[in-house]
């Protein structure tokens, strides 16, 4: 092969890094609790530069800036529109047009307007994701609270549409408080996944204090419910948090009242299987989860601990460590705790608090086992206190891409060293032998630049690779470790 092919393939390689997409670059949380100023103040959080910069955002509006669901522009990473699960922001902070009364109903009448909160008072109730099917459309899927009446409550879940276009810069919505599911629903809970074909999105939601798992394809002709299964145990409680791996393989949700349930996930056909579960000191509590970037480690949080789990390890009861505590004392109140996690673009970590802290804790590392992780119990001075819940509810946008983020992003990255080395046998027609030199991550490419296999490697042991069902041809493998690329080739016969 000729050299030039390799050198291609890694430029390449790199500037993918910095070429993924960008719809959540830009962050939107926290608010005045002092009401000290007039108006209402939030922290603007812009991932885009090395460390994240964060700015005073304020508007004249009564609505509470905060972001349960929000989406940021593809190229430039320019926060598009936002929702606090009352009204729809547009990119100026200001109620986009038609974007008044999301959810409007008694409990909108209760919460959304007055002194009280003036935001949803619900965490993950809110969605957003660009609609791949029509250029500059973008659905808002949210969840409609309801006042308990004996014991009954139904909290339908809805979607608004908006598009941008030339009438419409700042975008309009078209279509509001449209509901696609009238029974009643667990609250919060909204997560979503991109369907194996690219284009359609998984919306996953679960019955109301049971395990039946309502599946939602969000494709061309609209929003309309794929199917239903049981599996597991139901949930307890009226709240959790969910989320996909950021490969998309697994899906789980957490609650210190029944602890972890995790699931295998295929994104073909949408069905959840090898249902496991993990309590750790159960208490009468909310709680809060995220996976690592290499979907590897699933970290949870309660009201003062975080804890990591080893998805590698058979057993999740042997396979949890606890990796660090938020002291509730540490900001002067006993109420500011851990709660809710995501994973930002810059690959790590971010945890709010339910209560309202002015600091995010953060995991630094979070691809790294135990106290590698680096837990920081104050990781993230905020401009305000965070509130309702404090992160916005991100799906993993760039499943498809080389990184779940950017690693550019992050601290201490640089351009890494590039070395050779063998492979054997070569030609091969069925299996090739490599040994890693230190733990990192195994590609194989085609010439086209396509991936065709993809492995985390945790250590130096020999690794052998099936590339029988290989169409024959040239391929190229990378091996990455932190500060170090080893490239190598292959012949498949």
């Amino acid at each position: 092969m000729k050299p030039g092919v390799v050198i291609l393939l890694l430029i390449n390689f790199f500037l993918s890094i910095k070429a993924q997409n960008k719809y959540d670059y830009t962050w939107i949380v926290g608010e005045d609790l002092s009401l000290s100023i007039p108006g209402t103040e939030a922290t603007l959080i812009d991932f885009g530069s090395v460390p994240p910069i964060l700015s005073y955002q304020s508007t004249s509006s009564p609505q509470t800036l905060f972001a349960l669901g929000e989406i940021c522009d593809r190229e430039t990473g320019r926060l598009l529109f936002y929702s606090n699960g009352c009204v729809v922001f547009d990119s100026t902070h200001h109620i986009m047009a038609s974007g008044d009364s999301i959810n409007f109903g008694s409990f909108w009448k209760s919460y959304c307007v007055g002194d009280k909160y003036r935001y949803y008072p619900n965490s993950f109730s809110v969605i957003a994701l660009p609609d791949f099917n029509f250029k500059d459309q973008y659905y808002l899927l949210h969840q409609m609270e309801s006042y308990w009446i004996d014991k009954i409550v139904n909290q339908p879940l809805l979607y608004s549409k908006i598009i941008f276009n030339e009438s419409n810069p700042r975008g309009k919505v078209v279509e509001k408080n449209v509901p696609f599911y009238n029974q009643n629903t667990t609250s919060g809970f909204f997560t979503s996944m991109k369907h194996a074909n690219k284009k359609d999105w998984w919306i996953m939601h679960l019955e109301a204090r049971s395990n039946k798992y309502l599946k939602f394809l969000l494709d061309s002709t609209g929003i309309h419910l794929h199917d239903s299964q049981i599996i597991g145990d139901s949930i307890k409680g009226h709240h959790a948090q969910s989320q996909f791996s950021p490969d998309g393989k697994k899906y789980a949700w957490f609650n210190k009242e029944t602890g972890l349930h995790l699931f295998d996930f295929d994104r073909a056909s949408g069905a959840l299987s090898n249902y496991r579960s993990l309590t750790i000191e159960q208490q009468p509590s909310i709680g809060g989860l995220c996976f690592s970037p290499n979907s590897r480690f699933l970290y949870v949080f309660d009201i003062t601990s975080a804890y990591q789990i080893d998805l590698w390890q058979a057993d999740l009861n042997e396979a949890y460590v606890k990796i660090g505590s938020y002291n509730p004392g540490s900001e002067g109140s006993p109420y500011k705790d851990l709660m809710f996690g995501m994973l930002g673009p810059n690959c790590k970590i971010y945890i709010a608090s339910k209560l309202g802290s002015s600091h995010f804790s953060t995991i630094e590392s979070p691809d790294e086992k135990g106290a590698d992780c680096n837990f920081q119990a104050l990781g993230l001075k905020l401009i305000y206190s965070s509130g309702g819940g404090g992160v916005p509810n991100l799906p993993h946008y760039r499943v498809d891409e080389p990184y779940p983020c950017d690693r550019t992003l992050g601290n201490g990255w640089q351009l890494p060293e590039i070395v050779d080395f063998s492979i054997a046998p070569n030609p091969v027609s069925d299996q090739i032998t490599i040994t890693p030199p230190a733990k990192g991550l195994l590609s194989i490419y085609d010439l086209s630049g396509k991936s065709v296999y993809q492995q985390m490697q945790e250590d130096n042991s020999e690794m052998v690779i099936d590339v029988s069902p290989f169409p024959p041809g040239h391929y190229i493998v990378i091996f990455e470790e932190k500060h170090k690329v080893h490239r190598g080739e292959f012949v498949k016969i």
